[in-house]
């Protein structure tokens, strides 16, 4: 039976809300219903949009904790959201025999780098509200009620929501109430690498009967998506204006869970690591943040006391709301072992830079 039928028809859903509970309790991990619920409808989303082609022909990049629970479960904690690059380039229609050349010109100064980054926004905005539309269309075949997406008007075309009929809930609102698609127009959609993903269900014994999605993602590679989560937690540590803490916590998690996995080498990848420090200086600057300091043996993974306490608080917030497959420590230890690859990786750089 197809797991969308059970939506399709109303009198199914307490039905289906039973089996979401029932399979919680065999899950390996004991992963809340309301999570397994939301996973089906994230790996539906991401077959939509790969398997179905509605990504306008351009290079799109899946990354992020999502990313790095369903494509190789380095994480274990629940990633509800959809983490994806567009490759900036295609975005722009520009041929590869073009990209460098458009690129050296856009970072000659600051008024042509601005330029650049404010005609790439409108270009997102027209691209995200296209893709809202052809979401829409294929999401209305499905006959389900309060099924659809939505363009954040305030996102700058950089987060499409997508709601779906709940039969399921959590205990607390930590749980986003929809699924969040976040787009960088800015950034590159490549190097990547096609895995297959299946749904947490497709592992549970007992639920064969269920015909569930799969997808085939173009996942951002390893040593990048590495030097994404380093970036950003230098970013969060070093910006001058205070970091929403809320679900901020789970980018110091992911990185310790990546290099206790040795999930990539953060000492021997300088190729994604210079690619991804000129991206985001050029395409992504933040007030306070020197991204090139990286390089010199300064990259800062631990923030300041205030900011800090912050982020502990959050972490334990998602601890409670069992955003977590399986017991995780106390947030001490994942800044006491990131405090420890912060120096060996500045002790690294700062000999060999």
């Amino acid at each position: 039976m197809n797991i969308f039928d059970f939506y399709t028809d109303k009198t199914k859903h307490d039905e289906l809300a039973e089996l979401l509970t029932i399979a919680s309790q065999r899950h390996k991990y004991g992963l809340a219903a309301n999570f397994l619920e939301k996973d089906i409808w994230v790996t539906e989303i991401l077959r939509l949009l790969y398997d179905e082609n509605l990504l306008s022909g351009c290079s799109v990049a899946f990354k992020g904790g999502t990313a790095l629970s369903k494509c190789w479960g380095v994480i274990e904690r629940f990633s509800e959201d959809i983490d994806l690059s567009i490759h900036w380039a295609d975005l722009s229609s520009l041929l590869p025999e073009n990209e460098q050349a458009a690129w050296e010109k856009s970072i000659q100064s600051k008024n042509q780098n601005k330029k650049f980054r404010d005609e790439q926004q409108k270009r997102l905005i027209t691209w995200s509200n296209k893709l809202v539309k052809a979401l829409n269309v294929r999401l209305s075949k499905y006959q389900i009620e309060g099924l659809y997406a939505s363009l954040d008007q305030e996102s700058s075309g950089e987060k499409i929501e997508v709601y779906f009929p709940r039969v399921v809930k959590g205990n607390n609102n930590y749980q986003l109430d929809y699924i969040l698609l976040e787009f960088g127009g800015r950034n590159r959609g490549k190097p990547t690498k096609t895995i297959e993903i299946n749904c947490y269900l497709n592992d549970i014994e007992g639920f064969e009967f269920l015909s569930l999605p799969k997808a085939q993602v173009n996942a951002y590679q390893k040593d990048f998506i590495l030097w994404e989560k380093l970036t950003a937690l230098h970013q969060f540590c070093t910006q001058e204006k205070e970091p929403n803490p809320d679900r901020l916590a789970r980018h110091w998690y992911d990185v310790d869970c990546l290099i206790k996995m040795k999930f990539a080498d953060p000492l021997n990848s300088h190729y994604a690591m210079q690619a991804v420090i000129q991206m985001k200086k050029h395409r992504w600057p933040s007030a306070g943040v020197n991204y090139e300091q990286i390089l010199k043996g300064k990259i800062t993974l631990i923030p300041g006391s205030q900011r800090l306490q912050q982020i502990e608080s959050d972490h334990n917030n998602a601890i409670l709301a069992g955003m977590f497959f399986s017991s995780t420590e106390p947030f001490k230890n994942i800044i006491h072992r990131l405090a420890i690859a912060e120096k060996t990786m500045n002790q690294h750089f700062n000999k060999i830079m």
